[in-house]
């Protein structure tokens, strides 16, 4: 298999070498045919939401988790992000959402294939928190009513944007989603962190299949020995790489900085036919989103700084 390696950008936070930190992403890839600069700007105004929302809770002292929930809430429920609202459409028109909460003490769960929860991070931390268990694929409407999961009918989820992304897929041929899997990372008070991702997959993807987002390691990972960290881009890649267990391993055993774990990691996701994103937060130390592809929507806010880019 042929290697490739695409050029790394980075960008890494200011003001939070210790105590609170929120990262997020709202997924990485290219401009794509339909972006306008209405569109880009409503972008920018949900990621500031969502840190709002995520730095909001670490401030009042709640726990990483609650922070990155939090935020992650604001962009399931905005139809510009493939995930909740507006997710990817499958090739027989569905939207099939898969969500991933890990925190820094190892504890995780994670939902695949969910159709009707209104925001599938909340299935995923009731996994974590109320099974012995840390995947469950498609739960059944009883399970989700039974954990007080909130649900929608499946038509809820369903753009406008995303029919004719499907549509254009299936009569031009398959591309990979431009602006992909949502996620954050943070760190509170106490030091701990914690990841959580969600995301409605691949447009026109295979009815059934399964990304890196809802795989532990994978598309998510935390620990507060070494990082917590979320992934966007080809999932497919980020599976056979392990990506964000690689980033942690890379700290843990190589002693590599967060900004050299991920930008590492995207170049053997590039050699695996892959590209996209990172955004890594170590135990201590300043954050880093990294990013092999066009672009990438992405932001922080710490004590001092806060930034945003789409």
């Amino acid at each position: 298999m042929a290697t490739t390696t695409l050029p790394v950008k980075s960008i890494v936070t200011k003001g939070g070498e210790d105590g609170i930190l929120l990262v997020i992403h709202g997924g990485a890839g290219g401009r794509g045919r339909h972006s306008t600069p209405e569109r880009v700007a409503q972008t920018r105004k949900d990621l500031e939401r969502a840190l709002e929302a995520g730095y909001a809770q670490l401030e009042a002292g709640a726990s990483a988790e609650e922070a990155v929930v939090a935020a992650v809430h604001v962009m399931e429920d905005a139809p510009e992000f493939n995930a909740g609202r507006g997710a990817a459409l499958t090739s027989d028109g569905i939207a099939q959402m898969d969500a991933c909460l890990m925190g820094g003490d190892g504890e995780v769960g994670a939902v695949t294939g969910v159709r009707t929860v209104k925001n599938p991070i909340d299935a995923a931390r009731a996994v974590k928190e109320q099974t012995k268990h840390v995947l469950f694929a498609e739960p059944q409407d009883k399970e989700l009513e039974d954990w007080g999961v909130e649900t929608r009918e499946e038509s809820y989820f369903i753009t406008e944007q995303r029919k004719q992304s499907l549509l254009e897929a299936q009569r031009d041929g398959d591309e990979w989603e431009k602006h992909g899997t949502i996620g954050a990372v943070a760190r509170d008070a106490q030091g701990h962190l914690a990841a959580a991702t969600s995301t409605g997959g691949i447009t026109n993807q295979m009815h059934g299949r399964v990304g890196d987002t809802p795989l532990p390691g994978c598309g998510t990972y935390a620990n507060d020995e070494t990082v917590a960290a979320s992934g966007t881009g080809i999932g497919e890649a980020y599976i056979r790489t392990v990506a964000c267990h690689q980033v942690s391993e890379r700290v843990r055993f190589a002693k590599q900085s967060a900004l050299d774990s991920a930008s590492d990691t995207l170049d053997d996701i590039a050699a695996h036919r892959g590209y996209g994103g990172l955004i890594v937060l170590p135990a201590k130390g300043e954050g880093v989103i990294a990013y092999n592809s066009e672009m990438m929507n992405c932001g922080y806010q710490s004590p001092t700084d806060s930034y945003v880019q789409a």
